[in-house]
């Protein structure tokens, strides 16, 4: 487990966007194309970035990368890496369906 990936989790959970999308995209940048967690990477840059859109008031921004973080991530259900993968996507999706009135996503793991 690369300790940046673990580190992007917890920026996420503190609600640090775009510090958890940058230290992750730097992970995603150094692991080969071929490596199997490169698209889980992925999918939770794009969790991130999309609430970091949401936050600056860009919805139309938001519900895009919502809708790509989903896609990279829905392969790695239920977990990966100790990661809850699913507790992820159904967030995102209760969060964005639900008119953003529920609460913001929040990040299970396990390392």
């Amino acid at each position: 487990m690369d300790p940046r990936f673990k580190k992007g989790l917890e920026l996420f959970n503190e609600r640090h966007y775009f510090e958890a999308h940058d230290v992750i995209e730097e992970l995603w940048l150094e692991t080969p194309s071929d490596d199997p967690m490169r698209d889980l990477y992925k999918g939770v840059i794009q969790a991130a970035a999309a609430m970091y859109q949401f936050e600056r008031g860009i919805l139309s921004g938001a519900l895009g990368l919502r809708k790509t973080s989903v896609k990279y991530l829905k392969k790695y259900e239920p977990k990966a890496l100790g990661f809850n993968v699913e507790k992820l996507v159904r967030d995102l999706d209760h969060f964005f369906r639900d008119g953003k009135k529920g609460s913001k996503p929040l990040l299970e793991y396990e390392f």
